[in-house]
């Protein structure tokens, strides 16, 4: 079985203190650490708290970039040690489901422990927008023989506009995308971008829309536009960094804008926060480093290469090997 992981986590889990309160001055350095990019430091660190599951659940996050299998047993030693925190079973949902996806044997046991761990933290916070629209994403996203269900996306839908209009349609845009129900979506979209025409959130993800669809001049206005616009709410702020991310993005798949890629990248790598759903500056470097090469300067590009070629994430590390070998 394979079902996608582009819905269920298309937002990436941050290592930011938003999301958890640290519970210490041990756990507040690791994080420090963490956030320098020093990783292997701030792994040795957080293995040293090993009995505070807050620590458990930052080292399942940073191995779910390195080793799915490592992120797993964290998260399985987090969720044991403290069976009432609702990130520990969101997280250890994001982790079973790309498990899930990339397994052939195993797939449907990763599919039912994903579902059931996004509804666990959905029932013991209920008013959490984030996890709501992990648990849509889970249903949306798996087919019916691996637990997927409209209805219950559906229900998710309802009960996040009851919490925040917006981004309850935010959520109904995404429910009618993920089921190909295009036109239906666009008219949701326009009206959106009418009603909340001040903020970036929805001309991201138009951006987004016409991107998958490989209307890339058209996904570059509406980058652009969302760029402009005032950021004042976490949302807000990550859909408008999120959307340099992507603007980068679509110059590398366009081969085009090459320039403005390039200044959005740029922006990106130093300004964007660590925030829940912000694209990884990891990345964000490795398509910097594309649009380097396709501008004539593959010095810039290789070095870039050759220092992700390094890193802790084996993906990327792939890519970035590849990437150097074509200089």
């Amino acid at each position: 079985m394979n079902f996608t992981t582009k819905i269920i986590f298309a937002s990436y889990l941050s290592f930011s203190s938003v999301t958890y309160a640290s519970a210490s001055s041990s756990l507040d350095n690791a994080i420090a650490v963490l956030d320098s990019g020093k990783t292997q430091q701030a792994i040795a660190l957080f293995e040293k708290q090993s009995g505070n599951p807050k620590a458990l659940v930052y080292l399942a996050k940073i191995y779910m970039n390195i080793d799915l299998d490592d992120a797993e047993e964290w998260i399985e030693k987090a969720v044991e040690s403290q069976s009432n925190d609702p990130e520990a079973h969101y997280v250890r949902g994001a982790i079973m489901g790309r498990q899930a996806a990339n397994s052939i044997f195993s797939a449907l046991s990763y599919a039912e422990k994903s579902q059931n761990s996004f509804a666990k933290a959905v029932e013991l916070e209920p008013d959490s927008i984030k996890y709501r629209k992990g648990l849509m994403q889970f249903h949306t996203s798996a087919p019916s023989i691996a637990g997927g269900d409209l209805k219950i996306a559906k229900i998710q839908v309802e009960q996040i506009k009851l919490l925040d209009p917006k981004m309850g349609l935010e959520a109904e845009i995404n429910y009618e995308l993920s089921q190909d129900n295009d036109a239906l979506a666009a008219s949701l979209l326009q009206q959106a971008k009418l009603t909340y025409k001040d903020i970036p959130d929805f001309f991201f993800l138009a951006g987004i829309v016409h991107q998958q669809k490989e209307n890339f001049e058209a996904a570059f206005e509406e980058f652009s536009l969302a760029i402009g616009k005032t950021a004042e709410t976490q949302e807000s702020v990550t859909a408008k960094y999120n959307a340099m991310y992507q603007l980068g993005k679509t110059a590398v798949l366009s081969e085009s804008n090459v320039e403005e890629g390039i200044k959005a990248l740029q922006q990106y790598i130093v300004e964007a926060p660590d925030l829940d759903g912000m694209s990884p500056k990891d990345w964000a470097e490795f398509r910097l480093a594309n649009l380097f090469a396709l501008n004539a300067k593959k010095v810039q590009a290789k070095e870039i290469y050759q220092r992700l070629a390094k890193t802790d994430n084996q993906e990327l590390a792939k890519q970035a090997k590849k990437a150097a070998k074509r200089i």
